[in-house]
């Protein structure tokens, strides 16, 4: 498991954050081995996105030539399938960054995970997938890093959008066996430096599919996510059109027998190999789940500071201990990770990271009571407190809290 799934977010001083445009600027997410992290912000009113890099990427000439290449691409793309890019402007603080319009709503990813959305929802979601990769397509741009994770699907309508078209974060890895296994969905042309052509994203789309059928959705793709996933691209199908076409209307009957024949003849190979193919298909199974764990636990680590600044102690007559209404965010939190509590050390991960999360808001409440504390009794008019106060030149910072304190029990 990679050690660093809760710490992989990039805190950011707001205070070096300037824009006269851009208002409430919070971090949302950061990529665990790539170079961009995101922010979600208010530009006129109007919800946005803003993706940088990561301050170690920052003066990285090659990142920042494929950030503005990213934008470049996808600014040329105005599809209701497609993330707009509004801008490409360098924000004080962060750097370098584009401007990406905000979709209300969840990754794929998520959805089939959970189990969220019916067999006609993914169905509709791969149809729009198709058209928004062929709009694409016929503009001479190739995603080439087209995964779950890269397809958001809107809360309202529960359509597609296709998001982060450009360069994979296969580029900044050079452990090419780890490059291999932690990106399962990218064609092998491109993992051997190939270049890409529109079979690549075909090849993305059969994973994708396969992603589906592999939860107990869709099983009636298998045989297209088969065609699509061949190793070979000039054996998969030639356009994401023709995609469309077998998942609108099905294999001709003549296509449908040379895959059953072709199938046969694999299934007849795999026979003899089924104690290892079995497995090789667990211990892939079970590293994905590894994956997608870390994935989940990022996004609620990335919740901390807001957290925080939600459960924040405003009155010194509060308990300093986290409020009931944190059990809200702890079951939230639980059902986020139900997939993964079958495993017991990813639940015992969760544990700790659940106490770690819990302790820093009690820390977080601590430090306001003593502020508050502190401003009362400095302000307080009382006899006691004038006296008490008389006695404290050059105390330290400390010991004048244990004197408030003290204050504070004699007179409350």
């Amino acid at each position: 498991m990679p050690e660093n799934i809760f710490s992989n977010f990039e805190p950011v001083d707001q205070n070096n954050v300037v824009s006269k445009e851009y208002d409430n600027i919070k971090p949302f997410y950061a990529s665990s081995h790539g170079p961009s992290r995101l922010f979600t912000a208010i530009y006129k009113g109007r919800k946005v996105v803003i993706k940088t890099l990561k301050a170690e990427f920052a003066q990285d000439d090659q990142c920042r030539e494929n950030l503005k290449k990213e934008y470049e691409i996808t600014s040329q793309l105005d599809y209701k399938f497609i993330r707009k890019a509004l801008g490409f402007e360098n924000i004080q603080g962060l750097g370098e960054s584009i401007i990406f319009e905000y979709i209300d709503g969840k990754s794929l990813a998520e959805h089939v995970r959970v189990g969220t959305l019916n067999e006609k929802q993914i169905k509709s979601v791969l149809i729009d997938l198709c058209d928004g990769l062929n709009y694409m397509h016929q503009r001479g741009i190739i995603h080439c890093d087209l995964k779950p994770e890269n397809i958001m699907v809107t809360a309202a309508d529960f359509r597609a959008k296709i998001i982060d078209i450009g360069l994979p974060e296969t580029e900044y890895k050079t452990d090419r066996e780890l490059l291999i296994k932690e990106n399962e969905f990218i064609a092998p042309e491109l993992i051997k430096g190939e270049e890409a052509d529109p079979r690549s994203d075909v090849y993305s789309m059969g994973k994708i599919i396969e992603f589906i059928v592999e939860r107990n959705m869709l099983s009636q793709f298998s045989s297209v996510a088969t065609h699509c996933t061949q190793f070979s691209r000039e054996q998969r199908f030639d356009s994401i059109s023709d995609v469309r076409s077998v998942i609108t209307k099905g294999y001709s009957m003549v296509k449908l027998i040379i895959l059953l024949l072709v199938l046969a003849a694999l299934g007849v190979l795999a026979y003899l190999y089924i104690p290892k193919i079995v497995e090789k298909s667990r211990a892939e199974k079970a590293e994905r789940l590894v994956v997608d764990f870390s994935h989940e636990m990022d996004k609620i680590n990335a919740e901390t500071n807001a957290l925080c600044e939600k459960y924040r102690l405003l009155s010194l007559t509060e308990a300093v201990n986290v409020p009931d209404a944190w059990k809200e965010d702890s079951v939230r939190f639980s059902q986020q990770l139900a997939p993964f509590m079958s495993m017991d050390s990813l639940r015992q991960v969760a544990a700790v990271a659940f106490e770690n999360q819990k302790q820093a808001i009690v820390n977080s409440r601590q430090h306001d009571y003593d502020a508050l504390l502190m401003t009362e009794f400095r302000q307080a008019t009382d006899s006691i407190a004038v006296a008490m106060r008389s006695g404290t030149v050059n105390v330290s910072d400390s010991l004048m809290l244990v004197i408030a304190g003290q204050w504070y029990q004699k007179t409350h």
